[in-house]
């Protein structure tokens, strides 16, 4: 039985590093994506999924979003939540500013 299961591009990356070896073409084309745009690793990832849906309150897609995204500030923040037509306070935009700002 095969799972589904929604990751960041970061555990993506991990995933696919294990295997470069045997790619198809859209495989190689997915790690080339990954590894331009991937700026944590997977266990930084987790982690700050698992802040944002704990601290914050966001659902998963959002919060994986996000991650896979990493906004600088709390206007760039809102931008992407306004597009999946969700209102966010201030106050929360800001505790989700400082949860991605805290891996470096």
């Amino acid at each position: 039985m095969i799972k589904s299961k929604k990751i960041t591009i970061h555990e993506a990356k991990d995933i696919l590093t294990q295997s470069t070896s045997d790619m198809d073409e859209l495989q190689r084309r997915t790690f080339e994506y990954v590894n331009v745009f991937s700026k944590l690793n997977s266990e930084q990832a987790k982690k700050l999924v698992e802040s944002l849906e704990k601290e914050v309150g966001l659902e998963e897609d959002y919060a994986i979003q996000l991650v896979n995204i990493m906004p600088k500030t709390p206007e760039e923040i809102r931008t992407y939540l306004l597009g999946w037509k969700k209102i966010v306070p201030t106050e929360t935009l800001m505790k989700i500013n400082e949860i991605l700002n805290s891996v470096k």
